[in-house]
């Protein structure tokens, strides 16, 4: 005992407490002599390795090493008696594998110490079983590596293929996904350690799918919704089940462990996703990492699943458009010219005020359906991405004065001053002029709309950096915060009770100022009005 000079004496470490700690110490802790025979060997060691202490004393420290690295090892373990280094801490080597009693590798961190005197030496040998930490490593990592593969895959069958790949061999000898939607199998997708056994299968359950109704493994988990987890003689068996019943076209006999698993996605079963070993089990491990794969696997499928729907209804829409192009356009153009033969005729002729009246309206009628007719032919051109402009160089002061000429007069009907602010010597802008004639009309016309009557409507155009900044403002009824946020998406109104347009002219204005190059945005208040903001390159 030692003694403070104030106070209490002070505890000391005494040998057996020392050794009580060293036996009760999670870690293996080992000790072996110059011939590098066991001496000392700990509870931790026993839970680590399998092996009693009293099995393992006297025995050669190459029993807890796999035989091809036995020799190396002892070598090594010379080379460090004989350096001047006397301890190596966990860490500062890589990491090493251990060999337990079953004859089951894994994976180890140690640390080293030459203890003893020159004439007596001792090795000690403190090492951590690293197995969990390494599987937890690998299966983040397989995590990661299966979601960007499944994300990368949008197709049906692109993702079915690499759901089945990403699973065998790591986690499965077999793996088969059976498409099952609205009671019927729509095909499978199988990975095979054995490929042209794949080919096989796939073609069995293609061709042959399962009865639903029958015994199988994947019959039972349609029915009941639940994973079927048949672990192995090895295994923590999850949940029981019969495996006799699953055919033996997997691998010519029965597996000997499987997880059938439910694809399931916003509350839909998409399939059935089976993984089979030929051999082994699986541990509790193994079926949470087949539960995370299958979940990513069904919003894939899902994903997959929605994105054809998508491409679908594109493909409809586009075939409907195509119609009104040419089906539509065809007689709207007759009728608008057979109006304007009638109204022609007016002034040599006297027709009957109403039947001159009709005809107005019947022009009017079918230039409102040929300008409906060319937005959504645009609409879809800026949406696929092929609205073309012819750029050139434009004299601005002329591109605006012919654009503005043409909508003095519609201004005016509802009692509208439409007035150009811009300075004098403008830059000519690279613009297609009839392109950009048709947004100015889309943004003007838009003002006309929501203005009130008596109130103006300004153009404003001002050069700002490299391009020519171009605005549209009315003193209309304004747009909230969440309004404005839709302004520039299709078939959007800001009311309800709006029926002038389809709201496609704004969708059009913001694709012809991108064609450009340039960009285009908005701002409103609630009765306080709105402005629209585009740009366009100036000219060289």
């Amino acid at each position: 005992m030692t003694e403070t000079l104030n106070g209490p004496p002070a505890a000391t470490i005494t040998d057996s407490i020392l050794a009580a700690i060293v036996t009760i110490s999670a870690d293996a802790i080992i000790c072996v002599d110059e011939q590098q025979v066991i001496i000392f060997f700990n509870d931790g060691a026993r839970e680590i390795f399998g092996y009693a202490p009293e099995e393992i004393m006297g025995k050669p420290l190459e029993v807890l090493i796999p035989q091809r690295f036995r020799a190396t090892h002892a070598a090594h373990v010379e080379r460090f008696g004989r350096s001047d280094v006397h301890a190596r801490r966990m860490g500062e080597r890589g990491q090493i594998l251990g060999l337990r009693k079953n004859g089951v590798e894994f994976p180890a961190e140690a640390a080293i110490s030459h203890l003893g005197s020159e004439g007596n030496p001792v090795y000690s040998v403190v090492l951590r079983d690293v197995t969990e930490r390494r599987r937890a490593h690998e299966t983040q990592r397989f995590l990661a590596e299966a979601g960007e593969a499944l994300a990368s895959s949008l197709g049906p069958e692109d993702t079915l293929r690499n759901v089945t790949r990403l699973v065998v061999p790591h986690l499965a000898d077999a793996c088969v996904v059976n498409v099952y939607r609205g009671g019927r199998f729509h095909g499978a997708a199988v990975a095979h350690v054995d490929p042209e056994r794949a080919i096989a299968l796939e073609r069995i359950r293609t061709e042959h799918p399962i009865d639903p109704s029958s015994n199988h493994p994947v019959a039972r988990v349609i029915r009941t919704l639940a994973p079927l987890i048949i672990a192995g003689s090895e295994g923590t068996t999850t949940a029981s089940g019969d495996i006799d019943d699953e055919p033996n076209d997997i691998f010519n006999k029965p597996p000997s462990a499987a997880i059938v698993l439910p694809l399931n996605a916003r509350g839909q079963l998409l399939g059935v996703m089976g993984l089979y070993r030929k051999h082994g089990s699986y541990d509790a491990a193994d079926v949470f990492l087949a539960e995370e794969i299958g979940r990513r696997a069904a919003l894939a499928m899902d994903n997959a699943r929605l994105h054809d729907l998508v491409h679908a209804g594109v493909r409809a829409r586009d075939d409907i458009i195509g119609i009104v192009s040419h089906d539509l356009r065809n007689p709207v153009n007759a009728v608008r010219m057979l109006s304007g033969v009638m109204l022609d005729r007016e002034r040599e002729e006297a027709l009957a005020p109403d039947i001159a009246e009709y005809a107005s309206v019947i022009r009017q009628a079918a230039e409102q359906m040929d300008t409906l007719i060319r937005d959504l032919l645009d609409v879809t051109r800026v949406e696929a991405g092929q609205l073309k402009v012819d750029t050139a160089r434009e004299n601005t002061e002329e591109l605006l004065s012919d654009a503005l000429r043409t909508l003095a007069p519609v201004a005016a009907e509802k009692s509208l001053t439409l007035r150009l602010n811009a300075p004098n010597d403008l830059p000519f802008v690279m613009a297609d002029r009839e392109r950009v004639a048709q947004a100015i009309s889309n943004l003007v016309g838009n003002a006309v709309k929501f203005s009130l009557p008596g109130s103006e409507i300004i153009v404003r155009v001002a050069v700002l950096d490299g391009d020519l900044l171009f605005s549209v403002s009315d003193r209309g009824q304004g747009m909230t915060a969440e309004q404005l946020s839709h302004a520039f998406d299709r078939f959007w109104r800001s009311s309800r009770t709006d029926r002038q347009g389809a709201g496609l002219g704004l969708a059009i204005t913001k694709g012809i100022i991108e064609a450009h190059g340039g960009r285009i945005w908005a701002e409103s208040m609630p009765g306080a009005g709105s402005t629209f903001y585009f740009t366009l390159p100036i000219a060289a």
